[in-house]
């Protein structure tokens, strides 16, 4: 046909290669190839970007809420704890150690909380977030690590006076009374927590105008009682936080080999005077078969209580481990790398790592109530009576 429209060989031959498999139609057709690669590249950038972003932002709110929902439930769970000890009163002194070893715990819950309320405050208050977050770096990080200090060191006696029960159960009566057990858990959380207690005068919280958030906020630097002894201080506290936690470890590996020792050979023992009593039962009479019997059965539900004792030691010690271990780590690398500290070049780095630090204690502090619970029958008896209690008076 003519030029008015019709069809031309020309338009024939132009149709035919755009309709071929291989012309391939560009979705921005003004621009060149380099134009096209080029956009190409930054569009996958954005996209993988995004994409990084989002995953982040989920992961970094779901430990958030994680760890808040730790320490809430580490709040409640301790108060429960101190309040079933409370009722059963003190008159034996695991009651006071296993008490001692919760308010800790509690103090370490409370620290979390409080750090926390800095993503509520952020909400509300960008300058104050800034500030509640550096003066909880300065206060509520410390106050957490020696608090997990002290129960570590309590849970070591905790394996001790356990040591000792079984090992010379009847001296340990007269020896480890309620009274003297109060003033060791006193003396030794004092002792733990007061040769940490200098750590707190490192820092100085200062206020000062900041134009980002446009109001005067709250930011930590190094005091002038850091700055002239930091070398021998930073010594003294990295090497403090290893052999604390570590001679902890040792005392309670020690103690439990000592414990699961001494029960298995008491419950040899044991089996072998219930087979005594049943080889004399043939020529006793009823009276003192029927006797024999139930001092049997007393002799097996003594042996059924010593592995219950086995078992939440070891719950124990698994606990300790896999809790405590993040913490020996951090000072561990601390104590090697200089630079591995607030306000130093890995900063953000050893930031990160406490974060990961924190989850592990307050999850320590969280769980204990749960290992009283299904471990120790007096415990679970007890919460129960005091919440049927509370039911029937609603």
């Amino acid at each position: 046909m003519d030029d008015s429209g019709g069809i031309t060989e020309s338009n024939l031959r132009k149709s035919s290669e755009e309709s071929s498999p291989g012309h391939v139609q560009h979705f921005l057709p003004f621009l060149d190839e380099r134009g096209r690669a080029i956009t190409q590249i930054v569009l996958e950038y954005v996209v993988v970007f995004a994409i990084s972003i989002t995953g982040l932002v989920t992961n970094v709110l779901a430990i958030l809420v994680f760890v808040n929902l730790v320490c809430l439930s580490g709040l409640v769970t301790n108060v429960l704890a101190i309040l079933v000890f409370v009722k059963q009163g003190f008159q034996e002194s695991v009651a006071i150690s296993m008490t001692t070893i919760a308010v800790w715990d509690l103090v370490k819950s409370l620290c979390g909380v409080l750090e926390c309320l800095t993503g509520i405050l952020s909400l509300v208050d960008s300058a104050a977030a800034h500030t509640w977050a550096n003066i909880s770096v300065v206060s509520f990080n410390y106050l957490l690590g020696f608090s997990s200090y002290v129960t570590s060191v309590m849970a070591a006696y905790v394996a001790v006076e356990r040591c000792l029960c079984v090992s010379i159960p009847l001296k340990v009566k007269w020896l480890l009374t309620p009274k003297v057990t109060l003033i060791a858990c006193l003396v030794m959380s004092v002792v733990v927590f007061g040769a940490f207690a200098v750590m707190f005068g490192i820092y100085d919280v200062i206020w000062e105008w900041s134009d980002t958030f446009n109001a005067t906020v709250a930011i930590y630097r190094m005091s002038s009682f850091n700055l002239d002894n930091q070398n021998a201080l930073f010594k003294y506290y990295n090497i403090s936080g290893i052999v604390w936690p570590l001679a902890s470890f040792i005392v309670i590996v020690i103690a439990t080999i000592i414990i699961t020792f001494k029960l298995k050979q008491g419950s040899k023992f044991r089996a072998g005077q219930g087979n005594s009593f049943s080889s004399t039962n043939l020529a006793l009479p009823a009276s003192s078969s029927s006797q024999s019997a139930q001092q049997q059965k007393q002799q097996q539900n003594l042996s059924k209580r010593d592995r219950q004792v086995v078992r939440m030691l070891l719950v124990i010690i698994i606990i300790y481990i896999v809790c405590l271990s993040p913490r020996i780590g951090l000072y561990l690398a601390k104590y090697i790398v200089y630079d591995l500290y607030f306000l130093r070049p890995y900063h953000h780095l050893f930031m990160f790592v406490v974060y990961w630090v924190w989850i592990a204690d307050f999850t320590n502090g969280a769980v204990n109530f749960f290992v009283f619970y299904a471990m120790s029958s007096s415990f679970k008896t007890t919460f129960n009576t005091m919440v049927s209690r509370k039911n029937a008076r609603q």
